[in-house]
């Protein structure tokens, strides 16, 4: 049997760099060793041979969901697999956070990118997730009870910081390798001042949902209930 695998992130911005990632693919023991192991990238286009790396980085032009088929042949029979990604704009990914912001903090941050891609936008997605996952978690809603999704900070700016802190103390965290080491050291610090942050600000957030933050509108992080002013 052979059993074609794809390992894919969910989710990517228009011209950001991913990776297709064919390497899990396998065959069982009475099967001879793979021989081709093609990537294509986008429905109804060309099959790229990677059996060499086993893996086709990528970016896309244009948003939109794309189907990605990795083909894995051997003993002269093929299998395929296909999977989706959802590519997002700027606008529509709505991130806290970029790449500019974490350079202000720390100038070669960028040479810790890790392989296959050439930005931290996927840990700037995972913190915008956390950030709206802490604000329902510890119980703040909007107005007609409904906890509060990346639409509701109309005005990114109001949490940039607390993003940014949060990304660079995760990507401290994964390359630190000890307890003593500067990247530990740095992590225990930025950890110290998203916390820092995160417990002493009002964010101005739209709790009605009208697409825009009156004067009334925020939550005060420190406790979990809509503030109106």
């Amino acid at each position: 049997m052979i059993f074609p695998h794809l390992e894919l992130e969910a989710v990517v911005q228009v011209n950001d760099r991913t990776r297709l990632n064919a390497s899990k693919s396998f065959v069982t023991q009475n099967e001879s060793a793979i021989s081709l192991i093609q990537i294509r990238p986008i429905a109804g286009g060309d099959f790229i041979d990677v059996t060499s790396d086993m893996f086709l980085d990528w970016q896309y032009a244009a948003s939109g969901t794309v189907s990605i088929t990795a083909r894995v042949t051997a003993s002269g029979a093929s299998a395929e697999v296909t999977s989706t990604v959802s590519v997002l704009t700027s606008t529509s990914d709505k991130l806290f956070s970029t790449d500019s912001d974490l350079r202000l903090q720390e100038s070669d941050i960028l040479s810790w990118v890790e392989a296959g891609r050439n930005s931290f936008l996927n840990i700037h997605r995972r913190v915008q997730k956390l950030i709206v996952e802490q604000l329902r978690r510890e119980g703040f809603v909007d107005v007609d009870g409904v906890p509060y999704t990346k639409s509701a900070f109309v005005d990114v700016e109001e949490v940039k910081q607390w993003s940014t802190f949060w990304v660079l103390q995760l990507i401290f965290e994964s390359i630190s390798n000890a307890t003593d080491d500067i990247f530990h050291e740095k992590a225990k610090r930025y950890s110290a001042l998203r916390l820092s942050w995160e417990k002493s600000v009002l964010l101005r957030i739209d709790a009605d949902g009208d697409g825009t933050v009156d004067t009334d509108e925020g939550v005060d992080t420190a406790f979990p209930f809509v503030a109106r002013r």
